[in-house]
């Protein structure tokens, strides 16, 4: 076993015992807040005592206690831009949930990619996984993902079929602080940071969570590129770990899962909005007007009113059909040669001639767009490997 695995293990197996430990005084010390409040009449009634839905009261306890194990043994990184930044994401979301939690965003300093979300709405990033998303849409897809988890119960139900008890048998021995309430309240927060779900929770998450990401406004290839992007990850270095999306060896049979749901929606696939890849931007430069993919230059002329008004046009086409999923073959030049040149993108004319003075040719046009699309696949390579 390669040392950084073995370190995150040990590290694992820490938190599991500290948490087990901590577990001991959950119920007792619920039943007793609950026992003072009733009691006295009044006072002051933490945020979570004001949440109306018990099941979800009882959740918040058994998350704090392992928010508590985690915040004494991973460092917190404390960024009040960006954890105002994930909140606001989670907000677009939790609309689109079935249930009512409040959530809230961590994140800790780790070398190692990985995200969850604790009972109770409590989500973690490492710093690692942060680094990995490339967009706002692809940090949504890992928490529609974790959240569902969390919405539709998951760890409760992972313990349930591990002890083999019912749900309300369960629930019955979560409140009741039964023997083996602390054994099952870690065993629920472990499923969660371990992301020990079963093959059919997870799938249920990937399929639930790309609703969520698609009722809230996000590009929905982000759910795709998500997990394409953690494949190729671990493709490059396999000693690591990577969470959510690799603990199973079904993770080619998900990606398709969920490229085949786009196209059961009738939703292109369409990479390049959450891999922020294929940009285009117009350039005034000294005397030429230039047109950029990326930070490819793929046309330019003569700065004047004509030659930007074309440039605008090419770019609108560009941004609406120029996709990473395209092929060489979907760029036809015609005609350059006698002089009445075509060029095709997706059989719709991108541009044509007669050009305005200075403007470079067509065929530079077709060139230079095939090398920024060759640029932007060479930086997510494995969607060569997934065509729907």
């Amino acid at each position: 076993m390669a040392p950084i695995n073995k370190f995150f293990l040990l590290l694992k197996a820490f938190l599991a015992l500290f948490v087990f430990m901590s577990f001991y005084a959950v119920v007792p010390v619920c039943r007793a807040e609950e026992n003072d409040l009733r009691s006295s009449g009044g006072g002051v009634i933490s945020e979570d005592e004001q949440i109306l839905d018990p099941e979800v009261r009882r959740e918040r306890k058994i998350g704090r206690k392992t928010v508590d194990a985690i915040e004494k043994n991973w460092e917190l990184i404390a960024d009040p831009a960006r954890l105002v930044h994930l909140s606001m994401i989670v907000d677009t979301l939790k609309p689109h949930l079935k249930r009512e939690i409040p959530y809230e965003v961590r994140i800790v300093r780790m070398d190692t990619p990985n995200a969850f979300c604790l009972p109770g709405g409590f989500i973690f990033f490492t710093s690692k996984m942060l680094e990995l998303l490339h967009s706002d849409a692809e940090i949504a897809a890992v928490m529609a993902h974790e959240m569902i988890h969390v919405d539709q119960n998951h760890g409760i139900k992972m313990a349930a079929k591990t002890n083999q008890l019912t749900l309300a048998a369960l629930a019955v021995i979560l409140a009741s602080g039964g023997a083996m309430a602390p054994a099952v309240l870690a065993q629920v927060a472990q499923v969660a940071v371990n992301s020990a779900y079963s093959i059919e929770f997870e799938k249920e998450a990937d399929s639930m969570g790309l609703d969520v990401l698609i009722a809230a406004g996000y590009p929905p290839s982000a759910m795709v590129t998500l997990m394409e992007g953690f494949m190729h990850e671990e493709m490059k270095q396999p000693i690591r770990e990577y969470g959510i999306y690799m603990d199973h060896p079904d993770s080619i049979e998900r990606v398709h899962s969920m490229g085949e749901k786009l196209k059961k929606l009738r939703i292109a696939l369409e990479r390049k909005h959450p891999l922020h890849l294929l940009r285009t931007s117009i350039r005034e430069e000294g005397e030429k007007a230039r047109l950029f993919v990326d930070d490819v230059r793929v046309w330019e002329g003569a700065k004047n009113d004509l030659t930007i008004e074309l440039l605008q046009r090419v770019r609108e086409f560009l941004d609406r059909d120029f996709q990473m999923e395209m092929a060489p073959y979907d760029l036809q030049l015609e005609g350059e040669e006698t002089g009445n040149g075509v060029l095709r993108l997706k059989n719709n004319i991108l541009a044509q001639t007669p050009l305005p003075e200075g403007m470079q040719s067509l065929s530079a046009l077709r060139e230079n767009l095939l090398r920024a699309l060759a640029r932007a696949q060479r930086k997510h390579p494995i969607a060569k490997y997934f065509k729907y």
